[in-house]
């Protein structure tokens, strides 16, 4: 992600429908992110995504919890880039 601007708020959203089936135990509007950090992993019928920090910044909203379902394409988390 080389396009993104500095203070830009960003969506970070599920790949696949699933449960949450762990979360960085930090994971909470106000921790702060490098790119490539793990902040939770979904699981469908025993397949695991785990889902990375696509760059470095501040998360500013949690949607999604420990044990949430969700569906391909919702919304886990928003946080502002930083360092771009």
């Amino acid at each position: 992600m080389n396009n993104l601007n500095s203070s830009e708020v960003i969506q970070i959203k599920a790949h696949m429908a699933g449960t949450v089936v762990d979360m960085n135990h930090s994971l909470r509007p106000g921790m702060h992110v490098r790119e490539g950090d793990e902040l939770l992993t979904l699981e469908r019928m025993k397949l695991f995504c785990t889902v990375l920090a696509p760059c470095t910044g501040v998360v500013t909203a949690v949607m999604a919890g420990f044990g949430s379902r969700v569906l391909e394409g919702e919304i886990l988390l928003e946080m502002e880039v930083q360092g771009r």
